[in-house]
């Protein structure tokens, strides 16, 4: 389904841009049956990368004041129904990547 895929990608695009610096790169790509959407931001802690997808999670940080912690679990919603693998890989300081294979 376009529209709900298209929200997916919407939430993390929005997300990779929330958490970027003013300039820097939010990098997509695309291969064979995986799109990739990576930023160089601020980066997710290790304690918290196993939450992120949690309905009303919230990483405590001034960029995140404003969020609902929704954003992130009706994405993983939407994969799920879409039969889309979802992966996370992120570093404090050097930004997060979410990888979605079809």
């Amino acid at each position: 389904d376009y529209d709900w895929l298209r929200q997916m990608f919407l939430i993390v695009l929005d997300n990779a841009v929330k958490f970027s610096p003013p300039g820097a790169a939010v990098e997509l790509s695309l291969t064979e049956k995986t799109v990739s959407i990576r930023d160089h931001g601020c980066g997710i802690a290790e304690e918290d990368l196993p939450h992120i997808f949690d309905r009303f999670y919230k990483v405590k940080s001034e960029e995140n004041k404003s969020g609902s912690g929704l954003g992130l679990a009706i994405a993983r919603q939407i994969a799920d129904r879409h039969n889309v693998a979802v992966s996370v890989t992120s570093r404090l300081g050097e930004g997060t990547e979410f990888r979605f294979q079809f």
